[in-house]
């Protein structure tokens, strides 16, 4: 069952007047469950440990209320259709926020969250998609259509590396925005890795 009353991390209020979880372990309420998950990622005290990156995350006040987020994530479902399968992304908009709320959140698939991904702490010291080799750099990109990646061949420079990567990355995520139903996400995803970005 679930506590109406007392605070989810913290922070968070249930307002909801009917059950949102249940002892039937095949029913829990979806969208409570989504939010429940957004409020841990920014708010759980194991969080800088398990999720670093999230460090700096926070949840609007809005969003502190859960009839509030419930209503938004149906609103989604008005206009895009069915969520199942979705992850819900603070970031795909706007690259630099740290903020889940409204304006700035939408939901995406995980072929585009992982597409997106930028592994900063894992790539060491070369730029994004470069590994050097030798006295040479090589290029790779991840295909988010097949597994695996797209070689891009090997280069003098790392910039010159880092480049055919970014255009390589331009035209996947103009394919990925081909895929969106969500203009937003389809707009940032063409503009994410432009030249002039």
């Amino acid at each position: 069952m679930y506590k109406k009353n007392r605070l989810v991390y913290g922070v968070g209020i249930n307002d909801s007047d009917e059950p949102v979880i249940t002892y039937n372990p095949r029913w829990s309420c979806p969208y409570y469950i989504r939010w429940q998950n957004m409020l841990k990622r920014c708010y759980s005290k194991t969080r800088d440990i398990k999720h670093p990156s999230y460090k700096e995350c926070l949840v609007c006040d809005e969003w502190l209320l859960f009839s509030n987020f419930r209503r938004w994530v149906i609103e989604q479902e008005q206009l895009h259709g069915s969520l199942v399968g979705m992850q819900l992304d603070k970031d795909i908009i706007e690259p630099s926020n740290k903020m889940y709320c409204p304006d700035k959140c939408a939901f995406v698939s995980v072929k585009v969250n992982s597409f997106v991904l930028e592994s900063n702490a894992s790539r060491g010291v070369c730029p994004i998609g470069v590994i050097k080799q030798d006295n040479r750099y090589k290029s790779q990109c991840q295909n988010p259509f097949k597994r695996g990646k797209v070689y891009l061949g090997r280069h003098d420079t790392p910039e010159e590396a880092h480049e055919a990567w970014r255009e390589q990355k331009h035209i996947f995520a103009c394919l990925l925005a081909d895929t969106c139903k969500d203009d937003r996400v389809a707009h940032s995803l063409r503009n994410r890795y432009n030249a002039t970005n």
